[in-house]
């Protein structure tokens, strides 16, 4: 990974410090991105001092905000020429109805929108400098969403459940990743979706629930080292090159179902993801 440029999103804690912290040590230079530039400069100076890689850079969106995305996209090819992997690891989780400033239901903007325009926006400078990778972490609770509800992402028609919406933004994760790479195939551009098991992070945090009951996690949990593992092999490994289109989980391929496979879904969603994000 010597010379490589890696762009790691939610990259301040759990996974994605995690992850920044592992591609330092194999001597990338490693870009976090996250939403407190606080936190994400307290995060960086711990990663260069265990480290010792000084290569490592901090920039600044809030993926609930498409003004910021652009500004984030736009920022970063000033700054830099090439992107060799991106990481897309940020993501959100609420119990309760949360919208953004642009009136949609948090969980679809951040985990969803948030993801589909930043690869958007940094496709042209990803192609150039290819062979390169995109990875998504996305999560096997997909599996609990049985039928497609495009028609109401918003939650306006029917009753909101946490869960469920956070199940749907990681099933989009997966046929997003899908589709992109069919629209890939004649680029060295590739892009896997990343199961990395269930994991102690800080996500949730902001439920009371979950804050009494994570003490417990530790019982059950991955680290947040080994849940980023997966996420590492993929950003560097020369056994998945030319790889794309598929779901990792323990650093395997698997099967995702037949709702994650359906064209005409994930074309419904292109072109609703598109809409929102103004890309048409």
């Amino acid at each position: 990974m010597q010379g490589k440029i890696c762009v790691v999103t939610g990259a301040n804690s759990g996974l994605g410090k995690a992850t920044s912290h592992k591609l330092a040590e194999m001597n990338a230079h490693v870009i976090m991105v996250c939403r407190n530039k606080e936190k994400g400069m307290k995060a960086l100076e711990e990663i260069k001092e265990a480290t010792g890689n000084n290569s490592i850079d901090l920039m600044i969106c809030d993926f609930a905000s498409r003004k910021s995305i652009h500004k984030f996209a736009e920022d970063y090819k000033l700054k830099y020429k090439r992107l060799d992997a991106l990481i897309i690891n940020h993501g959100i989780f609420n119990l309760k109805l949360q919208r953004t400033d642009d009136g949609i239901e948090s969980m679809f903007a951040v985990n969803h929108l948030g993801s589909f325009l930043l690869m958007n926006l940094l496709l042209e400078i990803i192609k150039a400098s290819s062979p390169s990778r995109i990875i998504i972490v996305s999560s096997d609770i997909y599996k609990q969403v049985r039928k497609m509800n495009l028609h109401d992402y918003n939650f306006e028609k029917r009753k909101f459940r946490g869960f469920i919406a956070y199940a749907e933004s990681k099933l989009y994760s997966i046929m997003i990743s899908n589709l992109l790479s069919d629209k890939l195939k004649e680029t060295d551009v590739t892009i896997n979706s990343v199961h990395p098991g269930f994991t102690k992070t800080n996500m949730g945090m902001n439920n009371r629930m979950y804050k009494i009951f994570y003490p417990l996690l530790g019982i059950f949990a991955k680290t947040p080292e080994k849940g980023a593992q997966t996420s590492i092999y993929l950003a560097s490994s020369p056994e998945v090159e030319g790889i794309s289109g598929r779901h990792f989980i323990n650093k395997k391929q698997t099967e995702t179902n037949e709702i994650s496979q359906n064209k005409e879904f994930q074309q419904e969603l292109w072109q609703l993801s598109k809409r929102l994000c103004n890309l048409e």
